[in-house]
């Protein structure tokens, strides 16, 4: 899923650290808001940026690993979503234990129209296929695919959405409505953590 970018003012920082916050090798930050460690060395400084900083909520260090495994994720497979320095996409990747093609990501983006949330991000994405609306905790849900093997469930947060995506490769390939289920589902698992 495709997100674009908005400029939101002031930078995030992170508070209350535990440990250092950047990487002595590299002096990039390696650590959330909350001084959690990520699992994995990010190489870009401005992973954190004006793009994604819409929201607290850090998928790499506030899903569990109990969490990870319950949906059949290899924990080890871990990855940064980001491709490039200063991307919208803040989040995390993880492959299928059963199937390295197929993966889950969620991810984190700013709004480009915060005040008209999800419903003005479902017009601004109009070419992604819609599905009906969820409800998780009180909390709205969409649910969009651009391909049968790929869906995702997206909640705001902030002036930021989170999204939850999953891509299903296999020889047999489950329905759409399956696969939109399990990023409906780890969604579900997760939303406590997600600040509305």
């Amino acid at each position: 899923m495709t997100l674009s970018a908005c400029s939101v003012a002031g930078s995030p920082t992170p508070t209350g650290s535990p440990g250092p916050a950047t990487s002595p090798a590299t002096g990039v930050r390696q650590t959330d808001d909350a001084g959690r460690r990520l699992p994995f060395d990010t190489e870009f400084p401005d992973r954190w940026s004006g793009n994604n900083d819409g929201t607290s909520y850090e998928p790499c260090t506030q899903v569990s690993e109990e969490v990870v495994r319950r949906f059949g994720l290899d924990v080890e497979s871990v990855s940064d979503v980001a491709g490039s320095n200063f991307q919208t996409a803040r989040g995390c990747q993880w492959s299928y234990s059963n199937s390295e093609l197929s993966f889950l990501s969620q991810f984190v983006g700013n709004l480009d129209e915060p005040e008209g949330g999800l419903s003005a991000h479902k017009a601004e994405y109009s070419s992604t296929t819609w599905h009906p609306d969820i409800d998780i905790n009180g909390r709205r849900v969409i649910i969009g695919s651009t391909d049968p093997s790929d869906c995702a469930a997206y909640v705001q947060s902030g002036k930021a959405v989170v999204i939850t995506n999953v891509v299903l490769i296999e020889q047999s390939p489950p329905t759409v409505d399956a696969v939109c289920a399990s990023a409906a589902d780890f969604l579900r698992a997760t939303i406590d953590e997600i600040p509305e």
